[in-house]
């Protein structure tokens, strides 16, 4: 293989072209360089993300000086080979500047005496090889000789720092282009490549990763041997029945105080697995990533000793949809504990969860599928307000307006602005919210789109590039800004496929263009044919199954149910998706119902918008949890005259069995799923199919037990709710008879709780 050009070209200097270089802080050594040559400097240096990388970490962690890892890539796969690839690299990117501008030779020195000469070596051995460096049509030539598994065991000999590994590691710096096609090579051969040579992949991917940008993190050599599960209730248990189903060792993380035997616990143990308990309150425990990091770390010693390093290189944490799920600080704790995280890398979620960030994404694909507003990156409310006004005087929008915290959810963080008079008193509100949360700051001010329809789309991306989706949601069965029905694919758009097509395309490129890896929902608001994309959730979402219910993956002749969260698994292990976006199918239409122990008290003033009619949860003991089996319902269906319906899917989610106490403060205890598979023939009645099967399964569920107070104490005489009945109510409402069958003109996100403050219970 050629690596080098074999003679000295003057025009071939230590320039890289092609990479996005942030300056960052730097230590001047005693050599005092001009500040034009320190600014040069700062700006040539690469690092991933908004990280860090010292020199003196980089270069004893290339060196492979023993207990050294990249403090900012702890969690990389491979271990001590992977770090020693990676360090390399920033090497042979940084280390011409770090050796000449950088105080590094003392702290090296304090940790290995003989590391400074090593490093000066090193650098020798790199200078070399730019020197000598093939042209970049030889180079590429030479890449195409050689298959990936040769390739990626010449990367591995960098432990020993063969001058041919070196070689290789300039000549990819110095050829930006020929990177990109290793990339393009490894995606495409990924699947094959997988099965025979794991190892292989993830050396490849080390190889051939852009330096400013943090890797997945996945586990080394597809080896995801155990699932720690970060997340409670109904999440909680269904991630632990996947993991033993894919047959992971499950660990569960739980809080010792108040779940010590919850489902979950008793499944992980059951199958072989272990729990770890957390102290504390909720935000002590599932919210508190220092915590979970240290008792991880303190459980595997406990349990594997000096093997415990190993079993947790081939441990990931399942965040679930839990507080973990979306929190930067959270991901860079367990990167830098070296802990794998299932999902985004850091700096993905900064570019796509933060909502200013997706607008500005957004914008640039398709400027009109933003709505008309302005994005604020600031924090003094005087400045706020001075920027919303100039904004509207300019005509960026008119009123109503919808100011909006840039990390805010779920209805937090926002406040709708009828007039410019209005502005000071929402924006400290905002603020405040900004503030009490610990939400990164800064806003935007959009123009209000009322009565709108809210649509998402399912997307999972893989380590490689290939990303699929899985149509769309419809959930604008919503109160409180809470969704509590959702259907799947939306009705709505059911005579427009083409539009469908197009926003689903969107989305994907969106994920490609953060290089997302791992399972995301981009939202969007639509409303008279017209959609405006609102933000990406960096996660699962709560409702994801009713997607899954409608959705198979053809395999030949057979189509398997669709799984996002072990796809999310998969991806995790470092595999690629294995299947095209042409094997995705809807097979049938479905709604998820979510059913919480809660009772609707209609004479209650609800203090977010001051309607009366609000819902108030309630604990209690499980006495019953009975559902209908499918067959009796199709039986139901045929009786009553819904002919067209082939096959009924019913489906529960629950973190509770019988006997289980609920005291969380989320009254969401589980999902009730219904699906129906309709005769082509019967294809226009699908969805009032659907509402009629979904009744007769919400008519047969029995959930019934007795109310407690939070301390566990039994409530006499008192019943333990829940919203079963809330949901029969919504169904049978005119609106949602004429959704089944047309186009519901006045179905919108806030029409629920109208029609509930109009009919009562």
């Amino acid at each position: 293989m050629v690596l080098r050009r074999g003679r000295h070209d003057p025009d071939f200097n230590d320039r890289v072209d092609g990479l996005t270089l942030r300056p960052m802080r730097v230590v001047a050594s005693d050599q005092r360089p001009s500040t034009d040559e320190l600014v040069e400097a700062m700006r040539r240096i690469v690092h991933p993300g908004s990280g860090h990388q010292a020199s003196t970490n980089v270069f004893a962690t290339a060196l492979g000086l023993p207990g050294i890892a990249l403090s900012e890539l702890r969690s990389l796969p491979l271990r001590a080979l992977g770090q020693r690839l990676m360090a390399t690299r920033y090497v042979v990117e940084n280390g011409a500047i770090w050796t000449k501008h950088f105080a590094w030779e003392t702290p090296l020195a304090a940790i290995d005496p003989s590391a400074p000469d090593r490093v000066r070596t090193l650098m020798g051995r790199v200078d070399q090889a730019r020197a000598a460096a093939p042209t970049e049509a030889v180079f590429e030539q030479a890449l195409a000789g050689r298959s990936l598994v040769e390739l990626a065991d010449l990367a591995a000999t960098i432990e020993r720092e063969a001058e041919a590994a070196i070689d290789l590691l300039v000549g990819l710096s110095l050829h930006p282009s020929c990177r990109g096609r290793l990339r393009a090579r490894l995606r495409e051969e990924a699947g094959a490549l997988f099965t025979s040579d794991p190892r292989a992949c993830d050396l490849i991917y080390l190889l051939s990763q852009e330096l400013d940008r943090y890797p997945a993190t996945t586990v080394g050599e597809g080896r995801l041997d155990y699932i720690i599960v970060a997340d409670k209730g109904e999440m909680g248990v269904r991630a632990t029945r996947e993991a033993i189903a894919r047959g992971a060792c499950p660990v569960v993380l739980h809080s010792a105080r108040d779940d010590a035997r919850a489902l979950q616990v008793r499944l992980a143990t059951e199958a072989g697995g272990f729990a770890i308990p957390l102290e504390g309150s909720f935000k002590e425990t599932y919210a508190n990533p220092v915590q979970i990091a240290q008792c991880v770390h303190r459980a595997y010693e406990q349990r594997f000793g000096a093997d415990a390093a190993e079993h947790l290189a081939r441990s990931a944490v399942y965040p679930g949809y839990g507080p973990l799920a979306e929190s930067t600080a959270a991901i860079k704790f367990f990167r830098t504990s070296g802990i794998t995280f299932i999902g985004p890398m850091q700096d993905v979620v900064e570019r796509a969860g933060d909502k200013r960030e997706f607008r500005k994404l957004a914008e640039s694909i398709d400027p009109g599928a933003v709505t008309p507003g302005i994005v604020i990156d600031d924090g003094d409310a005087k400045t706020i307000v001075d920027r919303i006004i100039a904004a509207h005087a300019a005509g960026a929008f008119s009123f109503p307006g919808r100011l909006k915290a840039a990390n805010g959810g779920g209805g937090r963080g926002q406040v709708v602005v009828g007039s410019p008079t209005e502005i000071p008193t929402a924006v400290v509100k905002v603020l405040g919210e900004i503030g009490s949360n610990g939400w990164d700051p800064g806003m935007m001010f959009e123009q209000n789109i009322p009565r709108t329809i809210h649509l998402e789309v399912q997307v999972v991306r893989d380590r490689f590039g290939n990303a699929r989706h899985f149509g769309m949601r419809d959930c604008s069965e919503q109160r409180a800004s809470q969704k509590i029905q959702e259907e799947a694919p939306p009705a709505v758009l059911r005579h427009d496929p083409d539009l469908e097509a197009h926003i689903c395309a969107i989305a994907v490129r969106i994920a490609d263009t953060v290089d997302y890896v791992g399972a995301c929902t981009v939202e969007l608001m639509f409303k008279d044919g017209h959609f405006y994309l609102l933000e990406m959730n960096t996660r699962i979402q709560v409702e994801h199954p009713v997607t899954e219910e409608a959705h198979r993956v053809r395999e030949g002749d057979d189509a398997r149910p669709l799984n996002l969260v072990q796809l999310q698994y998969l991806v995790a292990s470092g595999a690629p998706i294995p299947f095209a976006q042409s094997a995705v199918e809807r097979a049938r239409v479905a709604r998820e119902y979510r059913i919480n122990a809660e009772a609707y008290r209609p004479d209650l003033k609800d203090p977010r918008d001051g309607g009366r009619g609000l819902f108030v949860p309630n604990a209690g003991i499980f006495d019953r949890i009975d559902l209908p089996d499918e067959a009796s319902v199709l039986e139901a269906l045929h009786s009553s005259g819904a002919l067209g319906v082939r096959a009924v899917g019913v489906r529960f989610d629950t973190g509770f069995e019988v006997g289980d106490t609920l005291v969380n403060k989320d009254p969401t205890f589980g999902k009730l799923i219904v699906s129906v598979e309709v005769d082509p023939r019967h294809d226009e009645d699908r969805y009032e199919l659907l509402r009629l099967a979904s009744l007769e399964v919400l008519r047969r569920v029995h959930i019934e037990g007795r109310q407690v107070r939070p301390d566990g104490t039994i409530l006499r005489r008192a019943r333990f709710e829940n919203n079963v009945a809330a949901h029969i109510f919504v169904l049978e409402t005119e609106c949602i008879r004429t959704h089944g069958r047309s186009i519901a003109r006045e179905r919108h996100v806030n029409w629920v709780i109208e029609e509930l403050r109009r009919g009562g219970e």
